[in-house]
């Protein structure tokens, strides 16, 4: 016959949900009482064992009692359920134990953790044994005995009480007994109590559920029920114990009197009841009274009656009749635990108005006064010495400083301002002593503060200081704006280890900066000039000869087309070069009537598909395309129209091309091209380009994914002979004669590009 482990008593039953409940509270209420942000992690883990154990023993009452067939499926679970029990309560013999050591005996050494792994070892292995193969446990001999045939679980479980559980008690037992007879009267009379509460419990439990069902062969329904509630006893017991001694032991029992006896405020203890136990003379003295007239008075006949006696509470401008003058007193009450079940109230005071302690401090002072008056004639004169001299370098340095023609300042390790000479007053006001706010330091100054390195970068700052960027500037230059230009250095004195202190000198550029801008400027003008002039006249002298060369070729190309058949796969390619021969002399004849002053001679504007110039260009472009270089002209809407002049469209888009492949020559990526109707509402004004007025434009985008342009290259790339590809790759005219075309088709255009990742072109033409 099987054993039945869980009883379905509801007795049992209902004290093992309230002992579950009991250990899950135990751990809220201890933290209060001892006033203690966290529970000491031995209590911490004792709790949570006796909530595995008591929780096992409520699932183990409702599911698993009666008798179950062996080996099935609920058997090995309330087999597993009880090992997991038996696991609990070796471990909460170990960490009462620990409890213990807190304060009553050395820390366990490696012998006892040792025993505890063995322990949780041997159960782990009996409960797998007990839930899987039973017989082979019941069919073990030893010396001719079987202890397993009967009982098999009561009699294992029993030898892991007796060889882990019981020692640790007796070994308990026995060190506080000792430690009764090494202490004080007061902590003897207390570990003796313990003493006796752990002998008490242990031999009940031991005769209840070991040696009565042992001796008489009862029935082990419920094992190990009467350790499991009077272990929830004997926590309680531990708990005041370890309170008790852990904070009021001897010495900082001694130590706190002493100090409270020295304080210059009053302290009052009293009980729950308002009767005072305790207080120093500082408090008797307060309120007027003598040492021992205090003791037993009751609290609120010394204090307003209306204060809260009872609680945290902090009052101020107490006012108390002291002998006929009234003081204003500040009062703190509190509470102040001695032990898990004793605490005390406190009333701590201080004499706000300082009359009586002024009084008494007084006749000290006037005797400390004499002594060091004789020690201030003495030292006057040298002190005297130290100060002129010291005024004399803070004066010359002032002198040298305000003499620089730039901004100097001085800052220390923190960051907060030393010395500023005038130029710096003048444009910063006073900072001495404040400190830069965190957002406003440049890494720079960082740098020389937290790295010791020095700094030197150029800023650009508006009338009020803030600073702006190189873009922004460039920008401002254009609408007429001024700004300044500052060359800023970050000196760190450097000594042991960082933070260093450090030096700013700010030099104003401003004058230098534009005549450098302007003498820039100059001389990219007079080479411009040099240069067209020189284009000119080259223009002049081969444009004859050339316009020769192109009519050979036109005629060449059409008599090559009259004799070749029509399908003939040549037929292509030649009409490709025939209209390219014919977009050169158009080109030809603009230059030569620009070179004749006839200017004014323009190719009449058609109204025409914008689509298929950018055909034609994407045509032209794919016969020369490196490999790496994709085109995407999908997005084309063949139904807009807009009006101008066929070839200045081509040129154009052809400039825009060639430069976008260029871009892309060394790493790659994708030509787009897309034509599309957009509404612009508003004028729109973007940088580096003229604004466009508000209507309905045919707009032509051409994108690439190269290498973009940074802000010094986009301010140049319209003007002639710029360029920034190798000598003998371009002239610096493709955008130039771009710009100009646009203008003369009346449309715009906007430009996007970022470094490293490519640039987009917009072209906007009214739509016809």
């Amino acid at each position: 016959m099987e054993e039945i482990l869980y009883t379905s008593s509801p007795q049992l039953l209902m004290l093992s949900i309230i002992a579950t409940m009991v250990c899950c509270y135990m751990p809220i209420h201890l933290g209060e009482k001892l006033v203690l942000q966290n529970v000491p992690k031995q209590i911490f883990r004792l709790f949570v064992y006796m909530v595995t154990w008591n929780f096992l023993s409520v699932i183990g009452i409702l599911f698993f009692s009666g008798t179950l067939e062996p080996q099935s499926l609920p058997y090995i679970f309330r087999q597993i359920l009880f090992g997991i029990q038996g696991l609990a309560w070796a471990l909460i013999g170990y960490e009462i134990y620990n409890i213990g050591g807190l304060v009553a005996f050395k820390k366990h050494n490696i012998i006892t953790k040792g025993s505890k792994v063995l322990s949780v070892v041997v159960i782990l292995s009996l409960t797998l044994v007990i839930a899987i193969a039973p017989d082979s446990l019941r069919s073990f001999t030893l010396f001719g005995i079987s202890p397993f045939q009967e009982r098999m679980v009561f009699v294992s479980f029993t030898a892991v009480y007796l060889l882990f559980l019981f020692p640790s008690f007796l070994l308990i037992i026995y060190q506080l007994f000792k430690r009764a007879f090494v202490e004080n009267s007061r902590d003897s009379q207390m570990s003796i109590n313990m003493a006796g509460a752990f002998t008490f419990f242990v031999v009940v439990s031991f005769c209840f559920d070991i040696l009565i069902p042992l001796v008489s062969n009862s029935s082990t329904s419920g094992f190990l029920l009467w350790h499991q509630y009077l272990m929830v006893l004997l926590i309680f017991t531990s708990i005041n114990y370890f309170s008790s001694f852990s904070y009021k032991n001897k010495s900082s029992y001694w130590l706190l009197n002493k100090i409270i006896s020295k304080m210059n405020e009053g302290v009052i203890y009293y009980n729950n009841n308002g009767f005072i136990i305790y207080s120093n003379s500082r408090a008797a003295y307060l309120l007027g009274l003598s040492d021992g007239d205090l003791k037993g008075k009751s609290i609120r006949s010394l204090f307003p009656p209306q204060l809260e006696f009872f609680r945290n509470t902090v009052y101020s401008d107490i006012r108390i009749d002291i002998n006929g003058e009234f003081h204003s007193f500040k009062i703190h009450f509190f509470k102040y635990s001695e032990s898990f079940f004793r605490n005390y109230n406190v009333a701590f005071f201080m004499d706000q108005s300082k009359t009586m302690l002024l009084q008494q401090n007084l006749k000290a002072l006037n005797e400390q006064y004499v002594e060091y008056t004789h020690d201030l004639v003495r030292y006057q004169d040298r002190l005297s010495k130290e100060a002129q001299i010291k005024l004399d370098r803070e004066n010359v340095l002032n002198t040298l400083i305000n003499a620089l023609p730039f901004r100097v300042w001085y800052k220390n390790e923190q960051g907060v301002y030393q010395k500023q000479n005038l130029l710096d007053i003048e444009k910063m006001g006073a900072q001495e002593g404040l400190l830069t706010p965190e957002e406003q330091i440049t890494s720079y100054e960082k740098a020389a503060r937290e790295e010791g390195k020095f700094g030197l970068y150029t800023s650009y700052e508006d009338d009020d200081g803030n600073e702006i960027t190189l873009d922004e500037a460039n920008k401002w230059v254009k609408e007429g704006k001024n700004y300044n230009t500052y060359d800023n250095m970050f000196i760190p004195i450097l000594h042991e280890k960082p933070p260093f202190k450090i030096l700013c000198i700010k030099v104003d550029m401003t004058v230098q900066h534009r005549l450098e801008q302007e003498r820039n400027m100059l001389q990219e003008q007079k080479f411009i000039h040099s240069r067209l002039e020189e284009l000119g006249t080259l223009c002049g002298a081969f444009a004859h000869d050339y316009n020769n060369i192109i009519g050979a070729q036109i005629g060449f190309c059409q008599i090559a087309l009259e004799m070749l058949p029509i399908n003939h796969k040549a037929r292509k390619l030649i009409s490709e070069a025939l209209k390219a021969s014919e977009r050169g002399k158009a080109s030809l004849e603009e230059l030569l009537n620009t070179i004749r002053g006839n200017a004014a001679v323009t190719i009449p504007s058609i109204v025409f598909a914008p689509y298929m110039i950018v055909e034609d260009v994407v045509k032209k472009i794919s016969l020369t395309l490196p490999p790496n270089i994709e085109i995407n002209s999908q997005n084309l809407d063949h139904n807009l129209k807009i009006k101008g002049v066929v070839a200045s469209l081509d040129r154009i888009i052809s400039n825009l091309a060639n430069n976008a492949i260029f871009a892309m020559k060394q790493n790659g990526g994708t030509l787009k091209f897309s034509l599309y109707k957009t509404q612009i509402d508003s004028p729109l004004i973007t940088t580096h380009a003229p604004p466009i007025p508000e209507g309905t434009y045919v707009q032509i985008d051409i994108s690439d994914t190269g290498s973009g342009m940074d802000s010094a290259t986009l301010e140049r790339i319209f003007a002639p002979f710029f360029t920034t590809k190798a000598p003998g790759e371009g002239l610096g005219l493709g955008l130039s004669s771009a710009l100009r075309l646009l203008k003369e088709n009346d449309a715009y255009f906007t430009v996007h590009t970022t470094l490293g990742k490519g640039t987009t072109f917009n072209l906007f033409f009214k739509k016809y």
